[in-house]
């Protein structure tokens, strides 16, 4: 499959005009989104600068806001590029005028002339479910050199991390995992989607797929091994096919008892993607990758990205601790520490970085599903909002991208992401005005149209 076939052509004219950018540059300045997927698109941008003989200087940020944008003025940057964020912040990038790159999949506001503005939803894509921040880092990086094709598995990592494996992988998504597949690059595997530990250990572990009352609980995810005659101290793999049905049947009843949407249900099984240069499991390096971005070690999580395979020990503790942050949390609201309005549903969090993690996995698992969820957190003087929807209600109307964008500004704060999944920055001591005002959004969004 030839690189025209994997983009619109849109899309390669204008990447083009960026590696002219890089041929003329001899010190690159990155700027990415400090999650999963901002983090993989920053190691594709790393090693693709290294191979070329560049310097570079990453840095991994929750939002671009003013602060950071004076930063950058302040800098003596030959080239920024900046991924996984970017479209909604045009303005402020025009305004340093210094070539840029934006490589980006949010929801777009506008087109600039200014900026070289590289967003696949431009010509037409999803960006929430077909591509991602770190696939469009990747296309850039074919486009620099098609020798970049082993840093695929970066780019895997960065879909999962943003969850658009769930229901298999669409768009250009799909068609790179496909022509990956065909070079060996990556290989596919279906199975259980359980960490490899003892069965008890391995369901109290589990996060996503997230079993109400077992995950989280090694007493109960016991006794549930043992209701099922399985021998406790195997593992998923050690299974027979006889014993992986039962197995796998059971867990599937249980998330259809707790009120799991289909596409959770179908998570417990599905498709797993080795990738051959990493040595590693896609989803497996993601879940690293987001322990470590979650809990303030961006650069540990970079430079699993990248390769480096000492950083897994450290990565190790780090993931127990996010995971058993999270699995505390989602007990929280199983307990019934969740607020309810007419069209929302939402919860306050301690943390900011995790309150989104926490909304992502609960939403689809086990949450009221007729509401999106919104997670806060404060910090300083202001408030974090993480919301999460479901492609269900995306089809109604929801749109949560707007709905945040409009009730943020409406308090004096920003917002903005997918129609399935966005966030906003707003004032501290203002949450409840902007819960009201998206509240009513959302119920204007989901109201029943006329035919």
């Amino acid at each position: 499959m030839s690189l025209a076939d994997l983009a619109p052509r849109e899309f390669w004219e204008r990447a083009a005009a960026g590696r002219a950018l890089f041929v003329s540059a001899s010190r690159v300045r990155v700027l990415a989104h400090y999650d999963p997927d901002g983090t993989a698109a920053a190691a594709i941008l790393a090693r693709a600068c290294l191979r070329r003989g560049l310097e570079f200087h990453a840095t991994l940020s929750t939002v671009l806001d003013a602060d950071l944008t004076r930063r950058l003025a302040e800098e003596s940057n030959e080239l920024l590029v900046v991924a996984d964020m970017g479209s909604a912040q045009l303005d402020a990038l025009e305004a340093l005028g210094l070539p840029a790159v934006v490589l980006d999949h949010h929801q777009v506001l506008r087109d600039s002339e200014k900026v070289l503005h590289l967003n696949p939803v431009l010509w037409g894509a999803d960006g929430a479910h077909g591509v991602c921040g770190a696939t469009v880092a990747f296309l850039f990086a074919l486009a620099l050199d098609e020798a970049n094709w082993d840093l695929v598995g970066a780019a895997l990592a960065g879909a999962v991390g943003d969850r658009q494996h769930v229901g298999g992988f669409t768009g250009l998504n799909a068609g790179l995992v496909a022509e990956a597949v065909a070079r060996k690059l990556l290989r596919r595997e279906r199975g259980l989607l359980l960490r490899e530990a003892a069965l008890p250990a391995s369901l109290a572990a589990s996060v996503q797929p997230y079993f109400v009352g077992i995950s989280g609980r090694p007493d109960a995810a016991a006794a549930f091994v043992g209701r099922l005659g399985l021998d406790a101290k195997k593992r998923p793999r050690d299974l027979s096919p006889e014993e992986r049905r039962r197995l796998s049947s059971s867990l599937a009843t249980q998330l259809v008892a707790q009120g799991a949407n289909p596409e959770a249900v179908e998570t417990l099984v599905d498709d797993r993607y080795w990738i051959e240069s990493e040595r590693i499991y896609a989803d497996e390096l993601t879940a690293y990758v987001n322990a470590c971005c979650r809990l303030g070690e961006e650069a540990l999580g970079m430079a699993l990205c990248l390769g480096d395979r000492e950083a897994f020990a450290a990565a190790e503790d780090l993931r127990g601790r996010y995971e058993g942050a999270v699995l505390a949390s989602l007990r929280k609201l199983e307990d019934g520490d969740l607020h309810q309005m007419k069209h929302v549903q939402f919860f306050y969090h301690e943390s900011t970085t995790l309150a989104g993690s926490v909304a992502g996995i609960a939403m689809p698992f086990f949450l009221d599903q007729s509401k999106p969820v919104l997670g806060l957190a404060t910090t300083g003087g202001t408030t974090k909002v993480s919301s999460r929807g479901t492609k269900y209600l995306v089809a109604r109307g929801l749109d949560l991208a707007a709905g945040l964008r409009e009730a943020a500004a409406g308090v004096g704060g920003v917002g903005g992401g997918h129609n399935v999944a966005s966030g906003a920055t707003i004032p501290k001591g203002r949450e409840r005005e902007f819960l009201m005002r998206v509240d009513t959004l959302v119920g204007e969004q989901l109201k029943p149209r006329e035919a």
